[in-house]
This record gives C-alpha cells, sequence and structure tokens, in this order.
C-alpha cells in the first residue's frame, strides 16, 4: 500500500468520531501527533461512558455525538453523569471516583481544540500520576 493509500485509510477510519475537528475541516488533512491525542482521548471517552465514538446521543437539547454530549454534561458541571452505569458500583469508593474524574479532565483536555491539546507525553504523565 502507497503512503497515500495509507492515509487515505486513517482518514476514512475518522468517520467513526475519532478524527479530530482541524483534519474533518481541511481540504489536504494531514495527521498529526495532537490528531491522535484527540483520537486517544476519545477511545478514553468510549471506556469511562462505555458509548461508541460513532453514536448520536439523544436528549433534550438534540442529537450529538459522544464528544459534544461528554463536553456539554462537563461544562454543565455534570460530567459524573457520563459515566457508564455499569462502573457506578465502583464510584462508591472515593479513591475509584476521584481517579475517574481526574481520567475524564484528562480526557476532556484530548479533545480540545488543537492549540490548546496537550502532547501525549503530558498525556502519559498526568496518566501514570493517577
Amino acid at each position: 500500500m502507497t503512503q497515500a493509500g495509507t492515509i487515505e485509510q486513517i482518514l476514512d477510519a475518522g468517520v467513526l468520531g475519532y478524527r479530530a475537528p482541524e483534519l474533518a475541516s481541511s481540504k489536504k488533512p494531514l495527521p498529526s501527533f495532537k490528531s491522535d491525542v484527540y483520537a486517544f482521548g476519545v477511545m478514553m471517552l468510549e471506556l469511562l461512558t462505555g458509548r461508541c465514538a460513532g453514536d448520536v446521543i439523544t436528549g433534550e437539547g438534540g442529537s450529538v455525538d459522544l464528544t459534544d454530549w461528554v463536553l456539554l454534561r462537563v461544562t454543565e458541571g455534570r460530567g459524573t453523569d457520563c459515566f457508564d452505569p455499569a462502573l457506578l458500583p465502583e464510584i462508591v469508593n472515593p479513591t475509584v471516583d476521584k481517579g475517574m474524574k481526574e481520567v475524564l479532565g484528562i480526557a476532556f483536555r484530548c479533545i480540545r481544540s488543537v492549540s490548546d491539546r496537550p502532547g501525549i507525553k503530558t498525556i502519559y504523565e498526568d496518566l501514570s500520576s493517577i
């Protein structure tokens, strides 16, 4: 497979909800380490919420994708409402609750705009400190 074919395959996979906004809005998108951080953040959100990146979530405000749903909840101060109900029995433990909130905060930083998105080394260090 050619390099152009590989890049095209990566960009097609982004349709599932992992594609960083800067790639979707570009005529000639080029994957970068920052777009990888975005996709990593989406995967962390999938683990925390029990939802898929490509899910469309409907609610009072209409339909949104996973990242917008989490962003709405976090900005409303209801970030813990995002957690997978299967994980809720574990949250009774204050240490687990604190750790999950910290991971949610890290995932939230991964899906920020590209200029505010941290590098993967920072994400690794933050996850290692939990």
